[in-house]
């Protein structure tokens, strides 16, 4: 192993390179998409499933599976909706959760 070692290249000093203003510009812009995005979402689950579209449906557009999209709606709607909105909401991401457990026991 010493041998290895011994015959070993040095390994290269990166250059630093001045980070570009436009790049610093672009993840900024990005964050606050993703930011955007991670706040707005639960509110757009929560309007598509009141207008009749189903937790799966909004999970996928989500890109996310049901279960997590439930979470994330319920953080949000626990003190942003009325109670009968909110019931009804959870109530349609239950039945998806649950009928997604049920067809994965049938694959077993």
């Amino acid at each position: 192993m010493t041998s290895v070692l011994q015959n070993a290249h040095p390994v290269p000093v990166p250059r630093r390179r001045p980070v570009a203003p436009d790049a610093l510009a672009e993840l900024a812009r990005l964050a606050a998409l993703a930011e955007l995005a991670r706040n707005a979402s639960p509110s757009l689950m929560h309007h598509a499933i009141l207008a009749g579209t189903s937790p799966a449906t909004v999970a996928a557009a989500a890109k996310t599976d049901v279960a997590e999209a439930h979470v994330r709606w319920h953080a949000w709607a626990e003190t942003a909706v009325g109670l009968e909105d909110y019931l009804r909401v959870h109530a349609a991401f239950a039945e998806a959760v649950i009928a997604r457990h049920e067809a994965f026991e049938d694959e077993l």
